[in-house]
């Protein structure tokens, strides 16, 4: 593996469920959903024969377990491998990390939060474990746009999670430059934000969750890991169906409103998708990458696109111009270099044949 690709591993990837970590007990889903209208590729402008090569496409590589294609709302084509259904849930990995964006809009909306508090002030009983003052210069703003300064994953994933304390692991490590002068995708810095969250609300991301976002969304997720202290893994390891998975680039695609119902401000649906930092990032398919408020940014195929993306193939990718989504869950416990192939052969099926499917 080159420098550069070591490098554009440590920055996408979020990696391995841990498996000391606590879980909630998996529940059933909700008896009502979220209801996706079903079309045809024909219907709503699309190529049929085009979208049926991605289907064989995805179906031969063995590791994709589904693949959904909406424009304009409505599902145009849906299957699913590995004997997978519409009813599967599965670990979408740091697809989750774009949902906790919208629960950081939704808590700064109410005023429960704040982009430029800081970080350090919603651990006042890790205060004293600070070794880095750099630590106390850190803001919420700086964790959603991966500009903290937290080490990456590759060097500091494990170090946190295999801990007894994650809060208190990631507080008292050395950052590796100061914060909002560099961009280092870092999973340890979006579960402080879950941290913040749950101290500043005075309840659990999760019930933060359901009731804000969840539930108004029409969707379940059915299990969710957590540290040793009870806070929910921020950005990592909700489990969804793929067709709840997708209701969020829905959601984004109608400037936050779902149902008729405005459940994320215009306002930070919009920051959420501007580049935080540089936009010069080449990964396979995807030109002038960028990060936004945990949303991935750039060009694929030419077209502005944003996208949610999880370790292993886990993507929710929008082409707004299109009014497009393009919703795929894959084998997520593979190793980071696989998972950096996966993730790339998913992007490129996307690539070669969905975004080019669009002929109206």
């Amino acid at each position: 593996m080159n420098s550069l690709s070591k490098v554009l591993i440590v920055f996408i990837l979020a990696t391995f469920l841990v498996l000391s970590s606590c879980s909630d007990k998996p529940t059933e889903p909700e008896s009502t959903s979220f209801t996706w209208q079903i079309s045809t590729p024909e219907e709503l402008g699309l190529d049929g024969s085009m979208l049926n090569t991605a289907i064989s496409q995805a179906s031969s590589q063995g590791f994709i377990n589904s693949l959904i294609v909406i424009r304009n709302g409505k599902i145009a084509v849906e299957e699913y491998f590995n004997g997978r259904s519409k009813e599967s849930f599965q670990t979408v990995r740091s697809v989750s990390k774009s949902f906790l964006s919208a629960l950081i809009g939704i808590a700064v909306n109410k005023g429960i939060l704040h982009l430029d508090q800081k970080m350090i002030d919603s651990f006042p009983e890790h205060k004293s474990s600070v070794t880095d003052t750099n630590v106390n210069n850190i803001t919420l703003q700086h964790l959603i746009t991966m500009r903290s300064g937290i080490k990456g994953d590759e060097e500091f994933y494990f170090t946190f999670t295999q801990s007894s304390n994650w809060i208190k692991t990631i507080v008292q490590s050395q950052l590796e430059f100061q914060p909002g002068t560099h961009a280092l995708y870092a999973t340890a810095g979006t579960h402080l934000v879950s941290g913040m969250l749950t101290k500043s609300s005075g309840i659990s991301t999760k019930s933060f969750a359901e009731r804000y976002l969840f539930n108004k969304m029409g969707i379940n997720v059915s299990d969710w890991s957590r540290d040793p202290q009870g806070i929910y893994f921020g950005g990592n390891d909700m489990f969804f169906t793929t067709r709840n998975m997708a209701v969020v680039g829905l959601l984004y695609l109608n400037n936050g409103n779902l149902n008729g119902k405005q459940i994320l401000p215009t306002e930070w649906v919009y920051n959420s998708l501007q580049y935080s930092g540089g936009s010069n990032i080449v990964w396979g398919r995807l030109t002038e990458g960028g990060y936004g408020y945990m949303w991935w940014l750039g060009k694929v195929s030419g077209e502005r696109v944003y996208f949610a993306l999880g370790h292993g193939g886990q993507f929710v990718l929008c082409v707004p111009d299109y009014n497009l989504i393009a919703a795929v869950t894959s084998d997520p416990y593979v190793d980071w270099t696989t998972a950096d192939s996966h993730e790339r052969i998913v992007l490129q099926i996307i690539a070669d044949y969905i975004i080019p499917s669009v002929v109206d």
